[in-house]
């Protein structure tokens, strides 16, 4: 090699050690930065404000004794109107509630909302004492009313239902109907249970007594007074079933 290529390879070598070490260099100075901002706690403290939970937004009234509130998920708008002892509203980790009324007269009724559900819009209503509505995990509500009346009455909704808008749920009547010839009313309130993976459409509304059995699927715009077997499609007023042997996903799929 000739003096004026070794020169010329010395240089390459040169300027390319040099850009490593002004890339150490770089990086080194980095390190010490985050050494001294941690060091302070300043770049604690900077992550901290930049990086904020949601504001959650409860209001309403809450009056009596011994009412417990166990929140581990996320309330917006949520209202509170209870009147009562010993309730109980349990929401799971990673579950929403938003733009809901939660009204409650009487004691020892039971909200529980299992973890991953969303519950975007209605009310959730208690009346008389000792009742339960119990949502299983990552169930989702678009919008609902949900009523329990009568002592030990109980909605019990499974897992990864999908309830679309406007849908209600009533255990009960709330007024009484008496037979004449006997004298003794004859419409108490019965539990609603809603299985595993069911869809209900806008607009349905599930009365008293009524089972929905896993898979199933119910129409818009239906009134549910009879059970539903699972892996069915029922629809109408009152809801008939008018399809056996199906399934449904929330995914559209194509073929």
């Amino acid at each position: 090699m000739d003096k004026k290529n070794l020169q010329n390879t010395l240089s390459i070598k040169s300027f390319s050690l040099l850009i490593k070490l002004s890339k150490n260099h770089f990086l080194k100075g980095k390190v010490n930065w985050l050494k001294r901002k941690l060091k302070s706690n300043r770049l604690y403290t900077y992550l901290r404000k930049s990086v904020r939970k949601p504001r959650q937004t409860i209001k309403g009234d809450l009056r009596g004794n011994n009412n417990v509130i166990n929140n581990e998920g996320l309330l917006f708008n949520v209202k509170l109107d209870i009147i009562g002892d010993n309730n109980l509203l349990e929401i799971g980790k990673n579950s929403t509630i938003s733009n809901v009324t939660i009204y409650i007269r009487g004691s020892n009724h039971t909200l529980k909302i299992a973890e991953n559900c969303h519950y975007k819009g209605g009310s959730i209503w208690f009346e008389d004492n000792d009742c339960k509505i119990v949502i299983q995990s990552h169930t989702t509500v678009e919008s609902a009313h949900l009523t329990v009346t009568e002592p030990e009455s109980k909605i019990l909704i499974g897992t990864d239902c999908m309830l679309s808008n406007e849908i209600v749920f009533r255990t009960g009547d709330s007024h009484s109907i008496i037979d004449l010839t006997t004298k003794k009313r004859i419409n108490y309130a019965a539990d609603i249970v809603i299985g595993n993976h069911v869809w209900i459409g806008a607009r349905s509304t599930i009365l008293k007594g009524v089972c929905l059995g896993d898979n199933s699927i119910i129409g818009l715009n239906s009134v549910v007074t009879k059970n539903v077997p699972a892996n069915c499609l029922a629809a109408g007023i009152p809801a008939k079933v008018i399809k056996t042997n199906v399934d449904w996903m929330r995914d559209r799929i194509y073929e």
